[in-house]
């Protein structure tokens, strides 16, 4: 397991712009499908950002790399105004778990990077999902508090809690495991003839 250095910092860092450019873009589009797709936005977003996590995983390829992702976005979010306590650990403990799974060899398989992209990605839904199955009404007030209208708010529960939130988060692990297989897809030619030309 090599550590990780400054100059794949900076490569995370670049790579964690371009995945949060497209987080947001896919956190907008989700809105279409209502409280539903809000509660498994993030499972459509790994299903684009699929291609980032696996050409992390081939070029960085260092145990912490998913964890740098997830702090960054998480740091982005909370400038926007959207940090939560909550959401921050579960999205940390998915994105360590994500580590462990394939950060720990230079060429993980596709399948360790795509259940890597699930928990790492789950880790963002249970920020949701868990405040609604153990501590409802101080998760309720809170985002009444920051603007959330209390019809809204019951709608987004109704989705995230009980079994719609289990089915929730089994659906954002699976839209995480295609979106690796997706970028497999497309990157595989690319990663395949530079390996080559490094041979």
């Amino acid at each position: 397991m090599k550590k990780i250095k400054i100059k794949d910092v900076v490569m995370v860092a670049l790579l964690s712009a371009l995945y949060f450019v497209l987080y947001m873009i896919c956190g907008s589009l989700s809105m279409v499908f209502g409280a539903f797709g809000h509660a498994i936005s993030p499972g459509i977003c790994a299903l684009i950002t699929g291609t980032v996590m696996y050409f992390v995983s081939r070029k960085v390829a260092r145990f912490g790399q998913f964890m740098i992702m997830q702090a960054i976005l998480m740091l982005l979010c909370a400038i926007m105004g959207a940090g939560y306590i909550p959401w921050i650990i579960t999205s940390m403990i998915g994105a360590l778990i994500a580590d462990f799974i394939a950060s720990r060899e230079t060429k993980p398989s596709v399948l360790k990077v795509a259940l890597a992209s699930g928990f790492f990605h789950v880790g963002q839904a249970c920020g949701v999902f868990i405040p609604c199955w153990f501590f409802l009404e101080s998760y309720r007030e809170e985002w009444i508090s920051r603007g959330q209208t209390p019809e809204a708010m019951d709608e987004m529960i109704k989705y995230t809690s009980g079994a719609m939130g289990v089915i929730a988060t089994v659906v954002v692990f699976a839209l995480s495991v295609a979106g690796v297989y997706l970028g497999y897809l497309i990157l595989k030619k690319h990663l395949d003839k530079k390996d080559a030309m490094a041979a």
